[in-house]
């Protein structure tokens, strides 16, 4: 890939930055849908991309920030 050009996703883009594979698994949903689990790491920050797909059709892709916790508002009952 030439240095000039941006990858269009968001996976590609980690990946290229200095992000690391830290696990990956793969399950098998209902009627053949799988998911691909991706663990990605860079120094103490953990995400976690999740991509659906069935077949060689992708359905959809996730990120989630697994650390540093995302702060949450506490509730006041």
């Amino acid at each position: 890939m030439a240095a000039e050009q941006q990858p269009n996703d968001k996976l590609t883009r980690l990946l290229a930055s200095g992000w690391s594979i830290a696990g990956y698994s793969t399950t098998m949903m209902a009627a053949g849908t799988m998911t691909h689990s991706v663990l990605l790491q860079k120094e103490h920050v953990l995400i976690s991309a999740t991509i659906v797909a069935e077949g060689d059709h992708e359905i959809g892709r996730a990120f989630t920030m697994l650390a540093p916790a995302p702060e949450t508002k506490k509730r006041r009952f």
